[in-house]
């Protein structure tokens, strides 16, 4: 399926959604984001469909907001101008995000080149991130645009990086190569340009033979870590457990250790 900046391939149960403006840098305005979220919203249908990598075309993985697009209201009376942006992040941007997380497959961003400002955003999204070690990573919105970042980004830095390097990071804009973001562990993993694609296709046929929904429960359990105490944590994860308990997949499992055998999930 093709659509103007937007390329899908589904092979082996693998969807890869490229985005497609390369001479923009692949810029999200609002034409791109609805067709991303129309998309995502498309394969969230698709029982066959088992992991869903995001990438992009050209040298930038995602220069983040189109700034020329009419989205973003620079033209706009002052009190309408910021009554647009709410509007804009509420029901567009920051939907693309919650999109992102919603979804039932597990999903990998594979950052080929320069991923800056909500461009960030977008592959921290991602529940596996890997990125080219050409690539990089770019807040220019305090230093260059006296903005704050926005698509989750703030959440994401603060959680992955600690609070003196995600107000570095924010506070300076200055590029953070790939293997950096790796071992300060903002992503996954860094590796050679020319791998990045077979890489990302085999995490992400990894994580599409897996238990769907552990995987889910797993990464919602790891995000509320952040915010209770071990008594409130183990409680949470008490219940998770006791659903995962009694699931098939858990059951098939359980079945294939005994028989040897590898397991054949279907995310039930």
């Amino acid at each position: 399926m093709t659509e103007a900046n937007l390329i899908t391939d589904i092979t082996q149960g693998i969807a890869t959604i490229t985005l497609n403006r390369p001479d923009a840098l692949n810029a999200l305005g609002r034409g791109v984001i609805l067709q991303l979220r129309s998309e995502l919203a498309s394969l969230a249908e698709r029982s066959d469909v088992g992991a869903i990598v995001l990438t992009g075309s050209g040298r930038a993985f995602c220069a983040g907001a189109d700034l020329k697009d009419p989205m973003m209201g620079q033209d706009l009376p002052r009190a309408e101008r910021a009554r647009n942006c709410r509007e804009v992040l509420d029901n567009v941007v920051h939907a693309l995000i919650r999109d992102l997380a919603a979804l039932p497959q597990p999903t990998v961003a594979a950052v080929n080149g320069i991923a800056a400002g909500g461009g960030v955003g977008l592959a921290l999204a991602a529940d596996i991130v890997i990125a080219a070690r050409s690539a990089s990573f770019l807040f220019p919105f305090v230093p260059k645009l006296a903005m704050v970042p926005d698509l989750g980004a703030t959440w994401q830095l603060a959680r992955r990086v600690g609070r003196a390097r995600a107000l570095g990071i924010a506070l300076l804009g200055e590029p953070l190569p790939a293997a950096t973001a790796a071992e300060w562990g903002l992503i996954w993993r860094c590796v050679e340009d020319a791998d990045l694609r077979t890489e990302a296709q085999t995490v992400a046929a990894r994580l599409a033979a897996g238990p769907h929904r552990a995987q889910r429960e797993t990464v919602q359990l790891i995000d509320q870590a952040y915010r209770h105490d071990l008594p409130a944590q183990l409680d949470a994860e008490a219940e998770v457990q006791s659903r995962m308990s009694i699931s098939r997949d858990a059951e098939e499992a359980i079945a294939a250790f005994v028989a040897k055998r590898p397991p054949r999930f279907t995310g039930e």
